[in-house]
């Protein structure tokens, strides 16, 4: 038996979250990691589209690892629209700004 990939996301603020692929399905066309609905509704086409998953160990670990993602993405995004709203900010700007004298 292969055993499946997990994941555990450590905060500075001692935060600790433990990811697990579960059971499946799983599948190379993560919900996080795709194009936004918004361009879909537009017209617009996913020319990144992953290919589907072969019947292999390889190709079971690969969809395996997108959902994995799926879930750290979504979790990620929970957390920064959580109760800090700078945090956001602070993430994508690559961290705390520093104060100004």
């Amino acid at each position: 038996m292969v055993a499946s990939p997990t994941a555990v996301y450590v905060a500075p603020d001692g935060t600790q979250k433990q990811f697990d692929v579960g059971k499946g399905p799983h599948s190379t066309s993560g919900t996080s990691t795709k194009i936004s609905d918004v361009v879909i509704n537009a017209g617009g086409e996913d020319r990144d589209k992953p290919s589907e998953a072969k019947d292999t160990p390889l190709g079971h670990l690969r969809a395996e690892l997108t959902t994995l993602q799926d879930q750290v993405n979504v979790f990620l995004t929970q957390r920064m629209k959580g109760g800090d709203e700078d945090m956001e900010r602070r993430v994508l700007d690559g961290g705390d700004e520093e104060e100004e004298e």
